[in-house]
């Protein structure tokens, strides 16, 4: 089937039976009287096959962007590409699986077939972005279609003029990488092997690339086993039921809690990153929240956000919905069950050819998935801030320059391709708790790792000089916004080139309340034997390291929440002696005065209770 490079309903509207019904067993949801101790079994069956699913792709994959950082997620969907259960996941991976599938579905109509595998890593086909490389394999049990495996790494280099997938400077499609908007790469459950020699002929570090390909292809068919085990256990009508079962759960319950909800509309804005030649006085971002209680309903209204540019940052339809959905859940009963029954309630009105809507082929989309991404969730994050502010949390510090991609040719004469997640952006604080740490942006929300440090100079020919908190970083507040994280690195004997595009540079995370907003991001050039600083950098660009120059960057650190002089005083104790806060910053923002005797911090009590007004 030839489709157009573009239309958005192949993607956005919802799977009719009619465009299922040519696959056996599509349309049908299974047993509806569920026993509820079977339903409690298979569910929790389900969670478990998505741990291995995730475990497959950790001990097998070559890249360290894969088993070191974890920048991947699994998920199963059903027949109608409705996503069951978001376990252990990036919200930014598995809040984009679904329109990825319907466009899948609609291309190949009935021929879907056991032992398939699909990819589809095009943005303009319900993808994220291009460089996160989209698995799907159908599911059969005795010729009936059961549900989907699916899972989305981020992929080191997909054949774009530079190395890595994330490029700002990409202004359309045709200068980011190849765009596979739906394409069979297994039948039979065998690799079809004129479209792997092609791919691996086309794409820079073809072992590593097919090494991790053949990860994900195990991390489907473990899928693929133990869901056919659960139908030799329970019948394909009780599974089938019970996945039902799930989504009708997950739309129940958010329906009750939005009826639980305050009915209002409210209009947010912004002015976020500055963008030199597209946004020079920054991104102006606004949007509309109404909670409609009496029908289940939360709805946003992104069509006043600026027009598209010829530049990466656009957002796709996949993560503009996504958007709205990150900066959500962390608001609500966390008891709500994270599958598509509940996030249909939430519903997000894009404008084509916005910079945050529906992009308008052939605009790039390269960093979809990140920078203004994680802009926009702030936003969102505000708005929620307005209308339920005992259950707000602060803005989070964005995904930036920090980590992106350096490449470069080895002292031994190898090529290679990094994305460095040494250090991470911190999160917001709540009104009773502070900022989670490490959180990387609101795409990402901490459910990546650290890189081994170790792992990373046996891998790469780089020097870590140092990865550290950085004080002060974090917004003040009763509840303090997480600190942001530097690192230093060194190229061992040869140029890194780095190529970068982040955000939170010009934008800090904003506080709630008497709280401040975090730090801001930035990153330079060092001196290496000196540590003379030899240039700044900006937020997007390409520099190259030389090997006696150090690249030194800065994460943003979270906005904090509340008055800073009512923090808990031994919660200052502790931040100045974890290096979170300085002693200075605790005596002038925090009113806490502490003395250094045999490397302890102790109170200055008489002063703190001055500095407090407290008698």
């Amino acid at each position: 089937m030839l489709l157009p490079p573009y239309d958005p309903n192949l993607m956005i509207e919802p799977l009719s039976d009619q465009e299922i019904a040519g696959v056996p067993g599509a349309e049908d949801r299974g047993c509806k009287d569920i026993d509820p101790v079977i339903f409690s079994v298979v569910y929790a069956r389900l969670e478990g096959i998505l741990s291995e699913m995730t475990e497959t792709i950790l001990t097998t994959a070559r890249n360290p962007i894969l088993y070191g950082a974890k920048d991947f997620t699994c998920t199963v969907m059903s027949p109608r590409a409705e996503v069951l259960s978001m376990h252990d996941c990036l919200p930014v991976h598995v809040g984009t699986m679904d329109p990825a599938l319907r466009f899948l579905i609609r291309a190949f109509g009935e021929d879907i077939h056991e032992g398939d595998v699909f990819v589809n890593n095009a943005p303009y086909a319900g993808n994220a972005h291009v460089g996160d490389w989209t698995m799907f394999a159908p599911i059969f049990h005795d010729g009936v279609l059961v549900a989907w495996a699916a899972n989305k790494c981020h992929l080191l280099d997909m054949g774009a003029h530079i190395p890595g997938s994330t490029d700002a400077g990409a202004k359309d499609i045709y200068e980011e990488a190849m765009h596979f908007p739906g394409v069979r790469l297994c039948k039979n459950h065998e690799p079809i092997k004129d479209l792997i020699r092609f791919l691996g002929y086309n794409i820079r570090y073809p072992e590593h690339w097919h090494g991790d390909f053949l990860a994900q292809l195990g991390s489907l068919w473990t899928a693929e086993k133990r869901i056919k085990d659960l139908c030799d256990r329970f019948s394909v009508d009780t599974v089938k039921g019970c996945f039902s079962e799930a989504l009708n759960y997950g739309e129940r319950k958010m329906i009750e809690t939005i009826k639980m909800l305050p009915e209002t509309s409210i209009e947010v804005s912004m002015t976020g990153e500055v963008f030199e030649d597209f946004f020079p006085d920054g991104v102006s971002l606004k949007l509309k929240l109404s909670i409609k209680p009496d029908e289940g309903l939360i709805e946003f209204d992104y069509t006043d956000m600026p027009d598209q540019k010829e530049f990466g940052y656009n957002l796709t339809y996949a993560t503009a919905r996504c958007s709205a959905l990150q900066g959500t859940l962390p608001i609500l009963d966390p008891d709500i069950p994270t599958n598509d029954g509940a996030l249909k309630r939430i519903s997000v009105k894009l404008r084509e050819g916005s910079v945050a809507g529906i992009p308008r082929w052939p605009v790039g989309t390269s960093l979809a998935t990140i920078a203004l991404c994680d802009e926009v969730t702030n936003l969102v994050l505000k708005a929620w801030a307005e209308i339920l502010p005992e259950h707000a949390m602060a803005g989070m510090g964005e995904y930036n320059a920090a980590n992106f991609v350096g490449a470069g040719v080895s002292e031994q004469g190898e090529g290679y391709v990094h994305a460095f997640y040494l250090a991470a952006s911190g999160g917001g604080a709540t009104s009773n708790h502070d900022g989670l740490p490490h959180m990387f942006g609101a795409c990402i929300m901490g459910n990546m790792g650290y890189e081994s440090i170790e792992q990373v100079e046996m891998a790469r020919p780089f020097y870590v000089r140092e990865v550290c908190a950085i004080a002060d970083s974090g917004g003040v507040g009763t509840f303090r916004g997480a600190v942001g994280v530097r690192h230093r690195i060194q190229p061992r004997h040869h140029v890194l080139n780095i190529n970068y595009g982040g955000s939170g540079h010009t934008c800090p995370a904003f506080g709630i309340g008497e709280g401040s907003a975090g730090s801001v991001a930035d990153h330079w050039v060092e001196k290496a034997s000196t540590g003379e600083k030899i240039m700044g950098l900006k937020n997007s660009g390409v520099t190259d390291i030389q090997a006696d120059q150090v690249w030194v960057a800065d994460t943003g650190g979270g906005g904090g929440n509340g008055d800073p002089m009512r923090r808990d005083i031994d919660a200052v104790i502790n931040d100045v002696h974890d290096g979170f806060v300085t002693c200075e910053a605790a005596e002038r923002v925090y009113g806490v005065s502490l003395k250094v005797a045999d490397g302890k911090y102790l109170l200055d009590e008489l002063k703190t209770k001055k500095l407090r007004g407290e008698k």
